[in-house]
């Protein structure tokens, strides 16, 4: 899962809020690409995957609209995480990402000056940390 992978080190490397929120963007299209192609796979996981999609979705549409996103948004996820044979795995690592992401938006939406970046970070977080409870109920 090398864009996966790829993309959680970037998220701790973000520095600046536009940064972050680059990130976020394609941390949430990433999400949303790997949970969309992994519904079908799994009838016991159809649901959290579908409903994880829609919170990604949310997510990044609510950071579309943050002031300080940059113009030229980030390395847009190219898809999915390819052909991850355990799903529960890969649900997990998922999470993982996602509630780092929640963590991070959260962060920057306290130090945010502007209020609509400090909105758009705290709206995205939740639906980050949404995503991290559908797809592990049980996370730490």
């Amino acid at each position: 899962m090398p864009e996966l992978e790829n993309t959680q080190a970037r998220l701790e490397a973000a520095s600046d809020l536009p940064g972050l929120l680059a990130v976020a963007w394609d941390a949430f299209s990433l999400l949303l690409a790997a949970c969309q192609d992994s519904e079908n796979r799994s009838a016991e996981l159809f649901a959290a995957f579908a409903f994880a999609a829609a919170a990604a979705a949310e997510g990044r549409l609510i950071i579309a609209g943050a002031p300080s996103l940059p113009a030229a948004l980030g390395e847009e996820a190219s898809g999915g995480v390819g052909d991850q044979p355990d799903l529960d795995k890969l649900a997990d690592a998922l999470a993982g990402l996602a509630g780092r992401l929640g963590e991070r938006l959260s962060s920057a939406g306290r130090e945010s000056a502007d209020p609509g970046d400090r909105d758009a970070c705290e709206r995205a977080s939740a639906q980050a940390v949404r995503v991290r409870e559908i797809l592990a109920p049980d996370w730490p």
